[in-house]
């Protein structure tokens, strides 16, 4: 038990005019100092707490901690606006960009989604990627929707695993059904170092050795809608934001495709979306929308080969034709 005479208290605060420098020279803690301190202005007391530590970090030391965590964090946030991957070879790839695949729900379009999975197996140079909602991961009130569906939410999970472990993906964005999980997402141990790993939004650049770079923005969803136009939110990315050759989202459960030319950077970009292999969604049965059969996933053929301004990028909405079309790519280079 400390017994620092109630005399030497007051002669420290008195020296050092302060607590905090006061308590540090006579080595207690500013609580502790602070209660001996009052103890002796009012006359003293017939006892005397235990010095107990505080039950943190000094301020100081919790100031450099989250000043150094911000330095890393904005390092990170730095580096990943654009995600610079970098291809061994200049072989012509296809990027196959799976819609919302919803696995768990019982209007999920399995005889799609088995059929472009098997793609990546069959055709050599194709990359899964996913643009999210794995999964309905009903939360909150809308957990009363498990009733309306086979699955649990524990089979739900093993169906994910098992579908990202098939689609091997280069980049899977979370989308909003998978952000609902929160920080104890899954899908972030589910994935391997050998992805981009991104909510809502990843922007990629594939650099090959030949110095063509083909730069792709994709995101669960972009801003901005038309009822009237599935790719209004593309076309106003690729004219005011970033400079891609690709816009590619998912999230409405259509789908649409075009081909545009920037009139002053003169090139040209692909503007995506793709419809996801919910077959039948009741939100947009109840909402009168139209119930779209094809554009589950797009794939999009790379040849970094190919001079052409025009068709060294393609998509396809059918992948498998566009995977005949990077067969047929390939070989020109054997």
């Amino acid at each position: 038990m400390d017994k620092t005479p109630l005399k030497t208290i007051i002669d420290a605060y008195e020296m050092h005019g302060n607590i905090r420098e006061a308590a540090d020279s006579v080595g207690m803690t500013r609580a502790t100092f602070g209660r001996k301190l009052k103890a002796a202005i009012e006359g003293g007391l017939d006892y005397i707490l235990p010095d107990v530590p505080e039950d943190d970090l000094p301020v100081e030391v919790l100031v450099d901690q989250l000043h150094n965590r911000f330095k890393q964090r904005k390092a990170h946030k730095e580096a990943t606006k654009w995600h610079e991957i970098t291809m061994k070879s200049n072989k012509p790839i296809g990027l196959l960009w799976y819609g919302d695949p919803h696995i768990d729900d019982n209007y999920c379009d399995w005889d799609s989604l088995r059929s472009h999975l098997a793609l990546q197996d069959s055709y050599s140079g194709i990359y899964g990627c996913s643009l999210g909602d794995h999964q309905n991961n009903w939360v909150g009130r809308l957990g009363r929707l498990y009733s309306e569906q086979d699955t649990s939410h524990k089979t739900a999970w093993k169906l994910v695993e098992w579908l990202i472990n098939r689609m091997n993906p280069l980049v899977l964005i979370g989308g909003n059904h998978d952000m609902w999980s929160g920080a104890g997402d899954p899908l972030k141990w589910m994935t391997g170092l050998n992805t981009v790993r991104e909510d809502w939004e990843a922007r990629i650049s594939l650099n090959f050795p030949n110095g063509r770079q083909c730069r792709i923005h994709a995101a669960h969803d972009m801003s901005g809608h038309s009822q009237w136009n599935s790719l209004h939110a593309q076309n106003k990315m690729a004219r005011f934001k970033s400079h891609a050759h690709l816009y590619i989202s998912g999230h409405r459960h259509n789908w649409g495709l075009a081909h545009i030319e920037d009139v002053e950077s003169k090139t040209t970009a692909w503007l995506a979306r793709a419809r996801g292999y919910k077959f039948h969604d009741t939100y947009a049965f109840v909402k009168g929308f139209e119930q779209q059969n094809f554009g589950q996933a797009i794939l999009q053929i790379i040849d970094p080969n190919n001079n052409s301004p025009v068709s060294w990028t393609q998509c396809f909405a059918d992948p498998h034709e566009g995977a005949e079309y990077l067969k047929f790519r390939q070989s020109l280079q054997q």
